[in-house]
């Protein structure tokens, strides 16, 4: 065998094979991908659910249509307080209004039914164009008493308002709501 440099081909070859494993490195390029990607997410929604409840104003039609029973009043009778609810068995007043209605006939008279069933007649009329305030005028057995209802109005097939009158020298104010009897 020839020599190279003083090594056998053989010995020549192994060294060389063996530097190449000992002194060949690998550098890396840098692998990390980067991506950039913008993503925008527009999702605006915008949901009016807005009910609007009107009352609707209180007409001869709508008065005269049926007659008028208490569901719920409260206020204030001389210095006492007045709650009645129908059905509730805690109202705070001895007076129970079960069985007492009010009924309104077109030609501006009508009947109020107390709650033993004693009926006395009315007469009744709106004191403005707006109908919004009622003038009513029972004529009781013990007296005539002039009643006003104030801030009528009517919404879910109920009548709503306030009450002032004078009875004896008693004064009363009251929030009253009516249901078709």
């Amino acid at each position: 065998m020839k020599k190279f440099f003083g090594f056998s081909i053989i010995a020549t070859f192994i060294a060389l094979s063996t530097m190449q494993v000992g002194f060949v490195s690998c550098t890396k390029e840098n692998d990390t991908i980067t991506v950039r990607d913008t993503i925008k997410v527009i999702d605006t929604v915008t949901v009016k659910d807005t009910i609007k409840t009107v009352d609707t104003t209180v007409t001869t039609e709508i008065l005269t249509a049926n007659s008028w029973k208490i569901q719920e009043i409260r206020g204030v009778t001389g210095n006492a307080n007045v709650y009645y609810k129908r059905g509730n068995t805690a109202n705070t007043n001895t007076q129970n209004f079960d069985n007492e209605y009010i009924t309104f006939r077109a030609d501006k008279t009508g009947t109020y039914v107390d709650n033993n069933g004693g009926q006395s007649s009315l007469t009744w009329d709106f004191t403005n164009a707006a109908h919004t305030t009622l003038s009513v005028t029972v004529n009781f057995p013990s007296g005539t008493i002039a009643m006003t209802w104030d801030h009528l109005c009517y919404r879910n097939k109920s009548i709503k308002y306030e009450e002032f009158y004078t009875s004896k020298g008693v004064n009363s104010h009251s929030y009253g709501l009516r249901i078709i009897k």
